[in-house]
């Protein structure tokens, strides 16, 4: 029995290490976000981003012409997909549900995105 006491301690041990490293992974993407915006502000650029963290992958939606939102793994820094908008002069604003992210400009739903492909849905 002192065994499996020591076992079960163990894994408990390694999964709290897990979530730590997960932790400090979404830490750090967030972070590189907000050097990237505050670069991009600095230099005087009138592009205007909205990011969102979840499950970690890191959503950012910005303006241009086109407009795009990008999926980024935190971890790698692999960008997932990407997808076009159209032009898109004001401040984009994101929403991550399960499998669905909302774009919306100017407060208004403006176009649906399926998480996992970008792909828009109707």
């Amino acid at each position: 029995m002192v065994e499996e006491g020591k076992s079960g301690k163990r894994v408990v041990a390694v999964l709290l290490g897990l979530v730590l490293v997960a932790a400090l992974l979404a830490w750090f993407g967030a972070t590189q976000l907000e050097k990237r915006t505050l670069a991009a502000q600095q230099a005087g650029g009138d592009q205007l981003t909205a990011a969102v963290l979840s499950e970690g992958v890191l959503y950012e939606a910005q303006s241009g012409d086109p407009g795009i939102v990008i999926a980024k793994d935190v971890g790698s820094g692999k960008e997932l997909w990407r997808t076009e908008l159209g032009a898109v002069a004001s401040q984009p604003a994101l929403s991550v549900s399960e499998e669905l992210i909302e774009v919306q400009i100017a407060g208004t739903p403006w176009m649906t995105l399926d998480r996992s492909t970008g792909e828009p849905v109707e």
